[in-house]
């Protein structure tokens, strides 16, 4: 299988677990299907300055943030982390985390949710 770009599906939602602005989250793969039933996302994350996904749980699966560029500023576990780009930041089932941008510039991330 080959997917391009352009090909790519592309999920926009405002205030994503109560997070801050839009969230745009284009599909690296679609779903449990191509996930091969191990899974339910694997995204290309979009956050402009300002923006972020709210502080949520992790029951049954597990994420994984691969940081490609910009700042993410983490609260994982009631603390807060600077996230730059190369930084992996993993949040294992039954645990909560949320991510913001609280920097000048786009944060691009990848995110990918397997199940426990």
């Amino acid at each position: 299988m080959i997917r391009r770009k352009a090909e790519r599906p592309v999920n926009v939602s405002d205030n994503r677990y109560g997070g801050a602005g839009r969230v745009e989250m284009a599909a690296i793969l679609n779903g449990q299907e191509e996930l091969g039933g191990k899974g339910r996302l694997f995204s290309h994350i979009t956050l402009r300055p300002g923006c972020g996904i709210g502080v949520h749980s992790h029951e049954g699966e597990w994420e994984a943030f691969y940081i490609l560029s910009g700042q993410a500023q983490l609260t994982d576990g009631g603390q807060v982390h600077t996230l730059a780009a190369g930084d992996v930041h993993l949040c294992p089932a039954g645990h909560s985390h949320g991510v913001h941008n609280a920097g000048t510039e786009t944060l691009e991330m990848v995110a990918l949710i397997l199940y426990a």
